[in-house]
């Protein structure tokens, strides 16, 4: 992209410049149908699906980890419900949340009218597991209002997605044993004088719909010896590059070229193999232990660098020439703002990109050799 820039903070108003910014989709580049899984990973789903066990995976910020549990969804056409875990997460609150402060300040002025069913709200795991069941269960059994349970009307199977787990107070997952494993969990706040205790467990029959549970975590704190053992793990390196492998090790293997292709490819159609491939070079010199980076770029900065190098615009086209055809401040600007991202790396950047184009550069006699 050449010209003036977007912005330019010289104080003066120009509303125009926004008016035909493009509708960005959030998911553009995300979306499972791009998803691709290698041999390993294919297997490791496999395994907790046969076992009916969680999936644990583990990989740098990315990775692609949380993607998977969307591509599982949308290769068994199934549903997909997420929990995104915080610091202050309880293992409850996986399951359920309950308004105890409307619930008090409602019995004040309601006395028994007051019922604790309109106070509570099924989260992602507790949600299928009351998916699992009769649309009847929750609704006579429980007496549940139909808004906290968006029952579909049918039994049905689940993908969970827990995402970060590791963010947990460490007791969380230890505390979600026997909800994972046994597939059952208590609702003490809906028991009273009259109303035994309730609780959720799915019978025989039912596991059938037992839900498929996808748990990511970055590694940021251990895990449970007691939690690991209930879960089939796996942990997502970066792929290869195809240069990087020979035809024996290529056959069945997902490559950074075949993800960036599944994602990004018809972008480079009609003259932009070299663009691509100068692209995707800088991306492996970067990945190189002797960069000396504080922070290696993930896929997922990859994806978001070339789709704002090579915008999925009308008319925009691809630079024939390769990386030397693009607008080289335009090029070391998205560098430093998609692919950095601390201030020791982005004030390399440019000497990076220098020494990228010299490892190119055909030495003197090298031609005819």
């Amino acid at each position: 992209m050449t010209g003036k820039p977007l912005y330019l903070g010289d104080g003066k108003q120009r509303p125009e410049a926004v008016r035909d910014l493009p509708d960005i989709d959030p998911d553009a580049l995300r979306k499972p149908e791009g998803y691709r899984a290698g041999p390993d990973l294919q297997a490791a789903v496999g395994t907790a699906l046969t076992l009916g066990m969680p999936l644990l995976l583990t990989g740098e910020p990315g990775s692609g980890k949380s993607r998977l549990a969307y591509s599982i969804a949308h290769e068994f056409d199934l549903p997909l419900t997420e929990f995104v875990v915080k610091s202050d997460t309880q293992a409850r609150d996986l399951l359920y949340r309950f308004d105890t402060v409307g619930r008090f300040h409602a019995s004040q002025t309601e006395g028994r009218a007051a019922d604790a069913r309109r106070f509570i709200c099924f989260e992602a795991l507790g949600r299928a597991l009351l998916h699992a069941k009769l649309p009847e269960y929750a609704r006579n059994d429980l007496r549940l209002p139909d808004a906290a349970v968006g029952h579909p009307g049918r039994q049905t199977r689940t993908v969970v997605l827990i995402d970060e787990i590791d963010k947990a107070p460490r007791d969380v997952p230890n505390d979600l044993l026997v909800e994972l494993e046994r597939l059952r969990f208590p609702i003490p706040e809906l028991a009273s004088d009259t109303d035994p205790l309730p609780t959720v467990e799915l019978t025989l029959a039912e596991r059938a719909y037992r839900p498929i549970v996808v748990i990511t975590s970055n590694s940021e704190k251990a895990l449970p010896e007691p939690f690991l053992r209930r879960c089939v793990y796996h942990h997502l390196e970066l792929p290869r590059f195809d240069r990087d492998l020979d035809d024996a090790g290529r056959a069945g293997q997902v490559t950074i070229e075949d993800i960036v292709k599944s994602r990004l490819g018809s972008r480079f159609a009609g003259g932009g193999d070299r663009l691509f491939d100068d692209l995707l070079d800088f991306y492996r010199f970067l990945r190189q232990d002797t960069q000396g980076l504080g922070h290696q770029p993930s896929l997922a900065e990859l994806l978001n660098w070339l789709d704002a190098l090579v915008p999925d615009a009308p008319g925009h086209g691809v630079a024939p020439g390769g990386a030397a055809a693009l607008d080289q401040a335009d090029l070391l600007a998205k560098t430093r703002g998609l692919l950095f991202k601390n201030q020791p790396d982005q004030a390399q950047a440019e000497a990076l990109l220098d020494r990228w184009r010299a490892s190119r550069a055909p030495r003197p006699g090298a031609q005819g050799r």
